[in-house]
């Protein structure tokens, strides 16, 4: 069966019309898509902004993004204290999100701040199904003055009937993970593991994963080493050439 014409919206305010059950094959259009940045068979990366790229591309089986947060800096102490600090630390990205981006997609698990919360729980509650499951660091950065410790970050789960994988040891909505081990100089890299698992509750092998939002090209990785494949987009150069190296390591068997 040909693959339905992609919608020609955009990321923010408007849908992208992704849903499931198309071959990877039938993803990309060569006749309107820029040369991949990188590419290998079972990743692609590209090179832009995801809100022109995006609409470009066919369907997808889920998608798996942590995109920008929106952080609040504080009057108290600590080292999140100034908003200078946290864009001179090249950690924090402070401009947020529109999530309206997922109303047309059928299966995604999406990174969020405190703050954000409510707007996704808003997008979530429109899906068939949907959960919240957090990542605890047992290693946070520590704070001062009247703060809670930063040891605690959302992922919101919308999905359909019959797109929720794995045994039961896999379907934890509590995961626990350290932060801080990077394999990269990507200041905001989540753990594989954490990743990984992800791919393994909204996925089957062989299928297809999209990250618009890709970072340091962890979705990715997890992917190429769980037998998926993968589209990812990152409009910072030098964070798609770390992706592109990683992509370039042989599949990692303890995954």
């Amino acid at each position: 069966n040909a693959s339905p014409e992609p919608t020609s919206a955009g990321l923010l305010g408007r849908s992208w019309g992704l849903a499931s059950g198309r071959t990877f094959s039938k993803l990309l259009n060569p006749m309107t898509l820029s040369k991949p940045y990188y590419q290998d068979s079972a990743v692609t990366i590209f090179h832009g902004d995801c809100r022109e790229i995006v609409p470009l591309l066919g369907r997808f089986d889920l998608l798996l993004t942590d995109p920008p947060y929106e952080i609040r800096a504080g009057s108290g102490g600590g080292v999140f204290g100034t908003r200078d600090h946290l864009i001179d630390t090249g950690g924090f990205t402070d401009g947020g999100c529109d999530y309206t981006f997922l109303e047309a997609v059928d299966n995604w698990f999406c990174f969020c701040s405190r703050q954000q919360l409510p707007d996704l729980l808003d997008q979530a509650a429109k899906r068939h199904r949907w959960n919240l499951l957090t990542w605890c660091k047992p290693n946070p950065v520590p704070t001062c003055s009247n703060k809670y410790l930063p040891d605690l970050e959302f992922i919101v789960h919308g999905f359909s009937k019959g797109r929720l994988f794995g045994d039961m040891a896999v379907k934890s909505q509590f995961m626990v993970y350290p932060c801080g081990n990077k394999e990269t100089a990507h200041p905001n890299e989540k753990p594989l593991p954490l990743i990984a698992k992800l791919v393994r509750l909204g996925t089957e092998e062989g299928e297809t994963v999209l990250d618009p939002f890709a970072g340091s090209g962890t979705t990715g990785r997890a992917c190429k080493d769980l037998g998926r494949k993968c589209v990812m987009i990152k409009r910072e150069e030098r964070y798609a050439e770390i992706a592109a190296r990683r992509m370039g390591q042989e599949v990692l068997p303890f995954l």
